[in-house]
């Protein structure tokens, strides 16, 4: 019991070997030690000095406040609220805690707050405010010989936050702290910050994972109520808001399904099971990202900067999709008739077969076979070529020359028949080259699929310049 380890020196044991040593607690002790506290303990217990404020009558009782942030907790947009723990010191004069004592007497919570006057500040923008109580109440009470009191309280805080969200993520916050007294008026109780270089300090080590703290400014002024005109503190955090998360989880992500878009446009328009899975594959991976990003917000009345980026992106993967429904009508359209050119075809070719036959009998003339690879040659080049303009190259082989039609009946050589049933996919090369008609529908949808080619992505690169330019970046302003 007695180890200097445990007890300190002997000048700190005095107190701790008089207790229980006597009929009372403090029998066999120096009583001088706790006299002045005891005495000014008595006077409190009988008065009703909690009740009144330091000065009844003449200039109102001043006030002054520091604010040290130990941590700055969590901002939610959805809620439009920020946490801060934060301790609370307030300063005054009552001439009625004067005492003898040399020193300064410390109280840590305890009934003895219930004894003295403490200014009733509150939280104009307070949602929840709570006391820490681990191990015991954070509250420190000093009172100087003078009658200086300093008071120093350890709060948790919920603070509304109102923001404007239109350039979210590109935006910046300004969230208040806002204090003032409910009881006295500015004729009774004026607040004041403590006359230091830094009257709201702030851990070093305070991080924000979506926010960067830009600066903190506090300012005094009066409000105005019916009641009367009220002093308050005010402090004002400005945040920037940190793009990465959205940039990663965003940005990027949708960008590369517009991106992934744009390959159905070079797939062969036949294969719609190929093209159709992908245009509505992206179209619903971005409602979902969409989707899971308003979820983060409350439910506002106007657009964010996020939303017009996402709308716009999932314009431009619906745009690819509509684009293969109108390539795909004209490829039906022209599937379509391929069925019934295909026996009006037959049906020609037999007569014109025995019309080339009777020809030849009468002119003695035959194609030789350069001719007639001379003229098939022709007529598939035509086809690339003269599909670029739209119209078909049909007219090339109607106008070719008999002589080569008749060296190919000659020698049994036929032109290559198409021998796939109606009801199976046709290749655009296949319809192209069965094609006869002056105005060819597919040609036309080889067109849209070269000019969406570029146009999309031309179209997105020129909505990203335009979006960024804004939505800039935000930066700090130090």
């Amino acid at each position: 019991m007695n180890d200097p380890s445990l007890i300190g020196s002997t000048q700190q044991q005095q107190p701790l070997n008089c207790i229980g040593s006597g009929s009372s607690l403090f029998d066999g002790c120096n009583k001088e030690f706790f006299s002045a506290d005891l005495n000014l303990l008595h006077e409190l217990a009988g008065s009703y000095t909690s009740r009144i404020r330091p000065t009844v009558s003449g200039e109102p009782t001043k006030v002054t406040c520091n604010l040290n942030i130990n941590s700055f907790d969590s901002v939610s947009e959805s809620s439009m609220d920020y946490e801060l723990t934060i301790f609370l010191r307030q300063a005054w004069n009552d001439p009625r805690l004067k005492h003898n004592s040399t020193g300064t007497i410390v109280f840590n919570g305890g009934s003895i707050m219930d004894l003295v006057w403490v200014p009733d500040l509150f939280f104009t923008n307070a949602k929840d405010v709570k006391l820490h109580m681990a191990p015991k109440e954070n509250l420190l009470f000093r009172i100087r010989p003078n009658g200086d009191v300093l008071y120093s309280s350890r709060l948790s805080l919920v603070l509304s936050c109102y923001m404007s969200l239109k350039k979210f993520p590109m935006d910046k916050q300004a969230c208040h702290l806002k204090v003032e007294s409910y009881s006295y008026n500015v004729e009774e109780l004026t607040l004041e910050w403590w006359n230091t270089s830094e009257p709201v300090e702030i851990d070093e080590n305070v991080t924000l994972p979506q926010y960067t703290i830009d600066s903190i400014e506090h300012y005094s002024n009066v409000t105005a109520y019916i009641t009367g005109d009220f002093a308050f503190l005010s402090v004002s955090f400005n945040l920037v808001r940190s793009l990465g998360f959205y940039v990663l989880q965003a940005y990027i992500p949708s960008s590369l399904l517009v991106a992934l878009s744009w390959l159905s446009v070079w797939v062969e328009i036949s294969a719609a099971p190929a093209r159709v899975a992908l245009g509505v594959t992206t179209v619903l991976a971005l409602v979902t990202q969409a989707t899971w990003l308003r979820s983060q917000l409350p439910k506002i009345a106007y657009a964010t900067a996020i939303d017009v980026w996402m709308v716009t992106c999932q314009v431009m993967v619906f745009a690819a999709l509509l684009e293969y429904s109108v390539v795909y009508y004209l490829y039906s359209f022209e599937k379509g008739q391929y069925a019934e050119r295909r026996k009006k075809r037959d049906l020609r070719r037999t007569i014109k077969m025995r019309d080339s036959i009777k020809e030849e009998n009468e002119s003695g003339e035959v194609a030789t076979n350069e001719e007639t690879e001379e003229w098939i040659a022709k007529g598939t080049n035509a086809t690339s070529r003269n599909c670029e303009d739209g119209v078909s190259n049909n007219n090339f082989r109607r106008n070719s020359g008999m002589k080569a039609r008749r060296g190919m009946l000659r020698r049994g050589m036929t032109r290559p028949q198409l021998k796939r049933q109606e009801t199976q996919v046709l290749t655009t090369a296949e319809l192209l080259y069965s094609s006869n008609e002056q105005l060819d529908y597919l040609c036309i949808a080889l067109q849209i699929d070269r000019f969406s080619r570029v146009f999309l992505p031309l179209a997105f690169c020129i909505f990203s310049i335009v979006y960024w330019s804004i939505y800039p970046i935000p930066s700090m302003s130090k």
